[in-house]
């Protein structure tokens, strides 16, 4: 379980939501106070979540903050693992993308793709490997526009 404390601030017709999140000035918003919370919620889990893809300490969460911009403080817990994550193990991966196994523990290494072990098994966001084969251009020269001359 992780529990960090956000900052509410009314503003107009929204709530502006600041997590004390170490080295993050950041956060989210809603359009009421439960859409901010929820969203709020969202973020700390998507926080989280890369923390734990990229093998990286989750921070220690500073509790009993006083408000930095006259809002109200509040404690946000969430529950999170990497199970929660769709993903594909490696060779499924390169499947997907048309490359070698090779090159997609190379992407791994170089963090283009989000990937962790799970045992001796490295698996990989099926969310990174879309964006990367939305990203990849395809093979060959592009096509020339067509000029009118």
């Amino acid at each position: 379980m992780y529990i960090c404390e956000f900052e509410f601030v009314k503003d107009g017709n929204w709530y502006l939501c600041w997590p004390f999140w170490p080295g993050r000035s950041d956060g989210t918003q809603g359009e009421s106070f439960d859409d901010a919370l929820e969203m709020s919620a969202d973020w700390l889990k998507a926080m989280v979540l890369d923390c734990l893809m990229k093998g990286e300490p989750v921070p220690r969460f500073p509790l009993g903050n006083k408000p930095r911009q006259d809002g109200g403080i509040v404690a946000i817990a969430i529950d999170a693992s990497l199970a929660e994550v769709p993903a594909v193990t490696e060779k499924e991966a390169a499947r997907y993308l048309g490359i070698s196994h090779a090159r997609v523990s190379q992407l791994c290494r170089d963090a283009v793709l989000d990937s962790w072990k799970v045992g001796r098994t490295r698996m990989v966001s099926v969310e990174s490997v879309e964006m990367r084969l939305a990203a990849t251009p395809r093979a060959g020269r592009p096509r020339r526009a067509a000029t009118n001359v």
